[in-house]
């Protein structure tokens, strides 16, 4: 009973302690802000064992997103949900991901800033999963939210703040469950809670967010039209006061809206991004896509831009392995062949009928 007022009393007067994070390595003078989401990066057993690298003998997924690095590199942060836990030893695909750290590593060496790491595999490999892959990631100084080694670390570190001159960007990610496996007691991954989202939303507020992201792990699987129950969080959320609300799971891409109030643009949805990386190969689930958000800050208030990439994942075999390789649409017609040119074409295809006119191309 003590811990739990301890914690509701963090909740209410914390905020004006927490320490955002500031990104070392970026001009914050700009009044514009760039920020590319991606999808799901998963890690099958396949793609396990075709990232080693013989001659370096280590893991290499270097070549797996160099087709795509140009473009995060681009952009001022960029996000990714890791749909694995993270180890250097025991590996395994599905049903219980763990992957090797250096995904994590070559993740951000390509351009990624900051990862979720809040999913229905989060618990894949209990206690020990958890634990280790926050140690990766912090070893690494790679910035993440969405699972916690203890309630204090939650209460704390939530939200994730971003600092980029006039922008202070509140992060907050939440999975619809664990795959029934128990979250170990002590841990804590962020779960879709209203109670729990509303306090974390007003802490934001309290702290003078000028935006909340809110990265949602939610729907039905292989479905590409967001779902009822899909659509009333989004809304509870934008009245709340996200401003930009990002999803994943389903494993296909959905579609993505601009959110209007009367004359105004207020915020962005995204039902889904789809797969980043997977050994997924059914239609609508051997690629994604990524959003840029383009956030500029006019007289104290956000105008957004928002444009998408669709990206195919190439599966070459090689030496009766299968390597993995995101090819964003531009570059596919010059890196892919016969095999995969009717594949790939599906793929865009049904993307841009899917997403339709709610958003620009990035090209």
């Amino acid at each position: 009973m003590k811990l739990l007022f301890f914690l509701g009393f963090c909740f209410l007067f914390y905020p004006t302690y927490s320490q955002p994070w500031i990104h070392p390595d970026r001009n914050t003078t700009s009044e514009d802000l760039t920020l590319f989401f991606t999808g799901d990066v998963m890690q099958h057993a396949p793609q396990i064992k075709g990232a080693w690298d013989t001659l370096r003998k280590d893991y290499n997924y270097l070549p797996c997103f160099q087709y795509i690095s140009p473009y995060w590199k681009k952009a001022d942060y960029v996000f990714a949900n890791l749909e694995t836990t993270l180890s250097n030893r025991n590996f395994s695909g599905y049903p219980q991901f763990c992957a090797p750290w250096q995904l994590a590593r070559d993740l951000k060496e390509s351009g990624v800033n900051i990862l979720t790491t809040n999913n229905n595999h989060s618990c894949d490999k209990g206690a020990q999963g958890i634990k280790q892959t926050l140690y990766y990631l912090d070893s690494l100084n790679l910035p993440h939210t969405g699972t916690f080694t203890d309630s204090i670390s939650w209460v704390t570190q939530t939200p994730l703040y971003i600092r980029h001159y006039p922008f202070k960007i509140a992060l907050l990610s939440y999975t619809y469950g664990t795959n029934g496996i128990p979250v170990t007691q002590g841990q804590v991954v962020s779960m879709i809670d209203t109670l729990t989202m509303l306090r974390h939303i007003n802490k934001a507020i309290v702290d003078s967010a000028t935006n909340i992201i809110a990265v949602v792990h939610w729907g039905i699987e292989y479905q590409t039209s967001p779902t009822q129950a899909q659509k009333r969080l989004a809304h509870w959320l934008h009245s709340q006061g996200v401003d930009i609300v990002i999803g994943s799971h389903p494993h296909v891409v959905q579609p993505l809206e601009y959110v209007i109030s009367g004359q105004d643009t207020t915020g962005i949805t995204v039902y889904s991004l789809g797969n980043f990386v997977s050994n997924q190969s059914k239609r609508h689930t051997n690629g994604g896509i990524s959003v840029e958000l383009t956030l500029k800050r006019i007289y104290g208030r956000t105008r957004y831009q928002m444009r998408y990439l669709s990206h195919y994942v190439y599966r070459p075999l090689d030496n009766h392995l299968r390597r993995y390789y995101v090819i964003p649409e531009p570059l596919a017609p010059q890196i892919l062949g016969e095999q995969d040119k009717v594949l790939y074409k599906e793929f865009f295809n049904d993307t841009d009928s899917i997403i339709g006119t709610a958003a620009g191309k990035l090209f």
